[in-house]
């Protein structure tokens, strides 16, 4: 079984060639590769598989072994893997992850970017009642589906305790409680806590909280495309957004809108192999 890792922005998964499906019991083989210490920063595992309606399948797994998952970095990794291994000689790609078709496109030798389309679901400005320390609190949330479930919590919206950098936020007890929230259940949803870097330039800072590693990762795609999502349209015109993740690495959310509708979202940043 011949393995290789890849990091989007920091969003580190397990590449398997998977195109003569010789691979069958995804769920042991990922909890396999995440029991071995040597794999103690990998987020999840992506098996690239044949597709009937698209060039490839990127087919995702949580590192906790459930599957049937979106992840938009993983999209990216997806796409830099097939080139790098000369799967496809293609600069542009459709990738098919959980029903939907990805357009995938290569900018440059570290760069990917993908489309989405719009969300399926957003809903800004509602209340959650939560107990981050010995105070309840209702907090002020939005919710965005983008083929993946996100709540979008800005830093300046928590009153108790209040904060002023993302270094204060508690990720993996906060993160968890709004995850595991009672009003999201019972499939829960991911949680991104938002700092404004500035308004006029477009640029946010995020850590993400997500289901299925449980705890936080170093970047995430859909994350960032709905903190974007909800950073434009509460607090400022600007587009594209630049969104620096957990990492040290920029992810770039551009919004296509017509006519007042949105009708993509441009995912782009760095996808690299590593050791």
């Amino acid at each position: 079984m011949t393995i290789q890792k890849y990091s989007g922005a920091g969003n580190k998964f397990i590449m398997l060639n998977n195109l003569n499906s010789e691979f069958k019991d995804y769920e042991k083989i990922v909890l396999d590769f995440i029991a071995d210490k040597n794999n103690s920063e990998i987020d999840g595992v992506i098996f690239i598989e044949s597709s009937e309606s698209a060039d490839f399948k990127m087919n995702y797994y949580n590192k906790d072994g459930t599957g049937d998952a979106l992840c938009g970095n993983g999209l990216r990794c997806t796409m830099k893997y097939i080139i790098d291994n000369k799967l496809s000689e293609k600069e542009n790609l459709s990738i098919e992850a959980v029903t939907q078709i990805y357009d995938c496109k290569i900018i440059d030798k570290e760069n990917i970017s993908v489309k989405f389309p719009p969300p399926v679901k957003v809903k800004t400005n509602f209340k959650m009642k939560v107990h981050f320390t010995e105070w309840w609190e209702l907090l002020n949330c939005s919710y965005v589906d983008c083929g993946s479930p996100h709540i979008v919590v800005f830093i300046d919206d928590i009153e108790k305790p209040k904060v002023n950098s993302l270094e204060e936020i508690n990720i993996n007890e906060w993160g968890r409680n709004l995850r595991m929230h009672k009003d999201l259940m019972p499939e829960g949803a991911n949680v991104n806590f938002v700092k404004i870097l500035s308004k006029d330039e477009g640029e946010i800072e995020i850590r993400s909280y997500e289901r299925g590693v449980e705890g936080e990762t170093l970047a995430c795609g859909t994350g960032a495309i709905s903190s974007a999502l909800i950073f434009y349209i509460l607090k400022n015109h600007i587009n594209p957004v630049k969104v620096l993740t957990r990492s040290g690495e920029y992810l770039k959310v551009e919004l296509i809108i017509e006519d007042k509708k949105l009708m993509n979202v441009i995912l782009s940043g760095k996808a690299l192999r590593y050791e």
